[in-house]
């Protein structure tokens, strides 16, 4: 609404002399103290705002409100330091500020308060104009802003920043839930199923849903058979959307199982795995759009869960693989072509890594901010965030340091050392792993991690064993 604060005419409904008070009944959103998105912006989450302080107005006036649509899940930001006025054009040295958490003082990094431009390239953030999250707001969503004007600023002044981001629910950090509705646009009758739930919807009939975390699967059939629907998170606000026909009954779903890999897939021209070869990590919108043969017999999924369809752009019936080799995709499938493909995207997601045999964590020693490697061991009890990892494009990194991951230093044999190393090395390592199970080597083949040394010892280093 970008002004509900002026009568256009006498017919109109919507019209307010003042904004005594308001109530956010879902969702977040931006209030302005102007018409038209302008003036101070003041963050309006699910609750209730008595009166204007309650919000942290600086008069009782708002006059525009709008909501953020963001994938909140894994916010990052780059803020660009404002250059020197004395320096030489030369000499200028541009500074710049990778933020993926909330950061309530910019200075503490090395990072001077005046910013010339910021990049959002996920997630939805609110910058303040003085430290500990306090003084002016400024709202950012996906985007470049040139300028400080670009962000509603009079001037550059950014001294913290912090993520939006959603409230955990039932103890999760992260919810991961797919919502099926009776009726078109997310009305009607709703059912609420979890990652760990696979279920079977009997007599209910969806015809809009939205996942709220991961990937699922919906079937026409009951048991999770028949013709299948990949969904990954968003909304879906029809059948269509959903890239069902009208007529569709959805009977049982199912979520996509977590996996740590790096997606890999061959498709062969001939019976067997054999004939002529197309390998990608990425996905083909058309297979006929890239130059290829779509006329597919036999296919590998070397890693990562995939989705093949049998038209371009997604379209058509869909099946979703995991690593597999398939010698007759025809009589699998029923079909003579690959359209286009995709990998099942895995978002970050923070985990511990345990031994098995001593039940300790594997950890880092030491602050990494201002060292190139970490010292990693497992330890019954680490200091908060140094046992916290995640995986990303077949790197094990630790919350600590995003520009460090899990490397092997020396030479590559039995009992090599692992240490926390900086992503810019020549030959960057690569890791694969299960929810429950090895981590192996991707780039060292027949290489697992394990550990060296007795449950008593807590500065136990991990090594690379041969895997058996």
């Amino acid at each position: 609404m970008k002004d509900f604060m002026t009568r256009l005419d006498k017919h109109q409904s919507a019209f307010m002399y003042t904004t005594g008070s308001l109530k956010v009944h879902g969702g977040i959103w931006v209030g302005y103290e102007k018409e038209g998105f302008r003036g101070n912006q003041y963050l309006l989450e699910e609750g209730e705002y008595h009166d204007w302080r309650v919000w942290g107005g600086s008069n009782p006036e708002l006059r525009s409100v709008r909501v953020i649509q963001a994938d909140l899940s894994e916010p990052l930001m780059v803020m660009f330091e404002q250059p020197e006025e004395e320096q030489g054009a030369g000499e200028q040295e541009e500074n710049t500020f990778e933020v993926t958490e909330a950061i309530p003082d910019v200075e503490l990094f090395g990072y001077k308060s005046n910013t010339r431009s910021i990049q959002v390239y996920s997630g939805a953030w609110v910058a303040y104009s003085h430290v500990d999250f306090s003084g002016s707001q400024y709202i950012l969503e996906k985007g470049f802003y040139s300028n400080s004007a670009d962000w509603g600023s009079p001037d550059t002044r950014i001294c913290s920043v912090q993520p939006i981001q959603l409230a955990p629910t039932d103890g999760n950090r992260t919810r991961k839930e797919i919502l099926l509705y009776s009726e078109p646009d997310y009305k009607g009758d709703c059912l609420i199923f979890s990652y760990k739930q696979d279920a079977e919807t009997e007599n209910f009939q969806t015809k809009s849903c939205r996942v709220v975390g991961g990937s699922w699967v919906v079937y026409e059939n009951k048991d999770y058979s028949g013709v299948m629907y990949v969904l990954s998170e968003g909304g879906y606000t029809s059948l269509a959307s959903m890239g069902c026909t009208s007529s569709t009954f959805i009977r049982s779903v199912k979520a996509v199982p977590m996996t740590f890999s790096v997606p890999s897939i061959s498709l062969f021209g001939l019976e067997g795995l054999e004939g002529r070869e197309i390998s990608t990590d990425s996905e083909l919108l058309s297979m006929v759009g890239e130059g290829f043969n779509d006329h597919i017999l036999s296919v590998r999924v070397n890693s990562g869960w995939w989705v093949l369809c049998e038209f371009s752009n997604y379209r058509g019936r869909q099946f979703l693989l995991e690593p597999i080799e398939i010698t007759n995709w025809p009589k699998f499938s029923s079909l003579q072509t690959v359209g286009s493909m995709y990998p099942v995207k895995q978002k970050r997601q923070f985990f511990h890594i345990k031994n098995v045999d001593s039940g300790h964590f594997m950890s880092i020693q030491g602050g990494v901010e201002e060292m190139k490697s970490g010292r990693v061991v497992v330890l019954p009890e680490a200091e908060p965030m140094s046992d916290i990892w995640f995986y990303q494009d077949g790197f094990i990194k630790n919350k600590m340091s995003s520009v460090m991951s899990l490397q092997v230093i020396g030479t590559i044999e039995q009992g090599a050392k692992l240490v926390l190393w900086n992503d810019t090395r020549q030959r960057p390592q690569t890791w694969v792993a299960q929810m429950r199970g090895p981590i192996t080597s991707i780039t060292f083949p027949g290489m697992v991690m394990d550990v060296k040394g007795t449950a008593r010892n807590t500065n136990v280093y991990f090594i690379l064993g041969l895997s058996k």
